[in-house]
């Protein structure tokens, strides 16, 4: 039991330090030859780059043996990845404040425990949401 719990942690570990260099590329600023438009869709390209890393989490958390998110859960994270891109892309104007309700709502509907483990991915999510130019 021990031998798979490390494993388990080494696993995760390792899925955090790959995710790490997504994080630190994600976070980039718009480039300053971009005119507003294109600032905005690098943007909007930047939060869907890190909701891809909040779904891919809780897809290879699911894969875990045993599954560390269930089948169920990572069907919820799934869906809700798929409704904040497709809205991304359907308002551009006004997709923020969208995005982040149905994150607060994927977190109203997870058990406490899942919620834990998506926090960091998350928090990511509602950073650039946050620091993004209006």
């Amino acid at each position: 039991m021990r031998m798979r719990d490390a494993a388990l942690n080494r696993i995760i570990a390792a899925l955090f330090v790959l995710h790490l260099g997504t994080i630190f590329a994600v976070c980039a600023k718009a480039p300053p030859t971009l005119s507003p438009a294109g600032a905005a869709a690098f943007h909007a390209t930047q939060v869907v780059k890190a909701l891809d890393v909040l779904r891919d989490f809780a897809i290879s958390a699911n894969a875990q043996a045993p599954p560390l998110i269930s089948t169920a859960d990572t069907r919820k994270i799934v869906d809700f990845h798929e409704s904040a891109v497709k809205t991304i892309g359907a308002v551009p104007a006004g997709w923020r404040n969208i995005v982040a309700v149905g994150l607060a709502q994927l977190q109203h509907d997870l058990p406490a425990a899942v919620w834990t483990r998506l926090a960091p991915y998350a928090a990511l999510v509602t950073a650039l949401i946050e620091s993004f130019p209006r």
